[in-house]
């Protein structure tokens, strides 16, 4: 798999100079950030984006360890075999019109599947749109090239979709309006050969990779995926595509996928540790909380500090119903909170600053509120509001994480407010580690996610087929 993610060369197999077009998109990509040597190859052109052309694999002039295939459906097979010729052994086919659109693509598949065996060549794909790796800027798909238009957030979690998830859209939405950082994405489509198994494999010893998030329509070695899953170190989240009825005839038709008893299934991948996601957002944001907020405890003492009292209560309500516990605070720390509150208003969790905000002014109560409540042994993790553009600058997050790894708790954040200040404090965020979401309730669905995730670990699952 490593030569898939890390090739020396690349050929591009239906690359273009014609604007708009996807194999202008997979050039451009490839010299946006890519190091290693890039081979346009079709037989219309003698130069493409300033690189050679060549017409075709065979007159390439160096070794290529990856070939990208994004050309009509109907002439892959030619490709591969000159793929197999030129010694190319990891090939991703990135072309649609196989499986997906009915039996005459299916035979087309495996026609290529067959040409590959007997060339000992990988193939990833096809109907996909291959790998993004954000902290290597290296974008091995034809998706369009605004999505680094707005800067790219390397992170710490990766993604396999069985879908063209890697659109521009989606990865945009994530780093430009959610702040999400991603290290890599790997769309898998038909899954011909490659699959879920192979990619997980490969992320579970990337040393890059803390969590891993999948969208998947169907599993091709679902035993093999429970053993996988088992044996991780890492949190899987996974998010299932064509459970109902109509869902599964939409998943035949997306990537020929044919799903199976997903209730059963997710029973049993439950009990080997995976957290099961119910829309894309909160696969992403679970995954990311999984990897931000490892070790915490069971059923976690929280602590709430916030600017209103009513998403305190909410907190309250909605932590409860996740069975999690309101943290009760010592003594000491119960005096010390007592020093920013006016004489009439009681310390008590939560913790409602407005109140201080009077007297001590907004950075000020919040920097004494945290730092009395971070060392109270009775708190395991503390869920901070707060609202940006009416105060001045947003508290120090850097510092905030410091004191809250020094002192073993967990810290997540719900952040409100105008529009640019809101999208500065979440890149502040998720730079330090802090995981930040714009709702309560999705907040504390990943600080419980977090909570029962080494109880989950406890692998008492007994393996049924998936």
């Amino acid at each position: 798999m490593k030569r898939f993610f890390k090739p020396h060369s690349v050929a591009i197999i239906g690359a273009s100079d014609r604007d708009g077009s996807l194999g202008s998109h997979l050039t451009r990509n490839l010299l946006f950030g890519y190091a290693g040597a890039i081979y346009p190859v079709n037989p219309n052109y003698s130069e493409i984006q300033g690189l050679p052309c060549y017409p075709s694999a065979e007159s390439i002039p160096g070794p290529v360890d990856l070939a990208i295939i994004i050309i009509p459906a109907p002439f892959v097979p030619d490709a591969l075999e000159a793929c197999g010729r030129k010694n190319i052994y990891r090939v991703i086919i990135q072309s649609a019109g196989f499986s997906e659109v009915g039996q005459e693509g299916r035979v087309l598949q495996e026609r290529c599947t067959a040409i590959a065996r007997s060339a000992d060549i990988r193939i990833w794909g096809p109907n996909c749109m291959g790998i993004v790796d954000i902290p290597r800027k290296q974008f091995f798909t034809f998706m369009n090239p605004v999505v680094y238009r707005d800067g790219l957030i390397p992170g710490r979690i990766s993604l396999i979709v069985q879908s063209g998830m890697l659109s521009a859209g989606f990865l945009a939405d994530l780093m430009s309006e959610r702040h999400i950082g991603v290290g890599k994405a790997c769309s898998i489509g038909n899954k011909s050969d490659v699959d879920e198994c192979d990619v997980l494999e490969y992320l579970l010893e990337d040393s890059e990779t803390e969590a891993i998030g999948l969208y998947l329509e169907s599993f091709s070695r679902g035993r093999r995926f429970v053993e996988i899953v088992e044996r991780s170190e890492k949190p899987v989240v996974l998010l299932r595509g064509g459970k109902s009825e109509t869902g599964a005839k939409a998943a035949l038709s997306h990537t020929s996928s044919l799903a199976g008893n997903a209730r059963l299934q997710e029973k049993l991948l439950e009990g080997a540790g995976v957290t099961i996601a119910r829309d894309f957002q909160q696969m992403i944001e679970l995954t990311r909380a999984l990897a931000m907020i490892p070790g915490t405890p069971s059923r976690c003492r929280t602590a709430i500090i916030t600017f209103s009292g009513g998403a305190g209560i909410l907190s309250c309500d909605l932590l409860e119903e996740q069975g999690l516990r309101i943290a009760e605070f010592s003594a000491e720390t119960m005096e010390s909170l007592k020093q920013i509150f006016p004489a009439w208003m009681p310390a008590s969790n939560p913790v409602d600053l407005f109140p201080a905000f009077g007297t001590r002014g907004p950075l000020e109560a919040y920097r004494y509120a945290f730092d009395a409540i971070v060392r109270d042994p009775a708190v395991d993790a503390i869920f901070l509001h707060y609202i940006v553009g009416f105060y001045g600058h947003f508290i120090d997050m850097r510092e905030m994480k410091e004191a809250a790894d020094r002192e073993g708790k967990s810290l997540i954040l719900w952040g409100i407010g105008l529009s640019e200040e809101t999208r500065a404090l979440r890149r502040e965020a998720e730079k330090n580690g802090i995981p930040a979401h714009g709702e309560v309730a999705r907040a504390v669905e990943c600080l419980a996610a977090a909570s029962r995730y080494e109880k989950r670990k406890q692998k008492t699952l007994k393996a049924g087929p998936l």
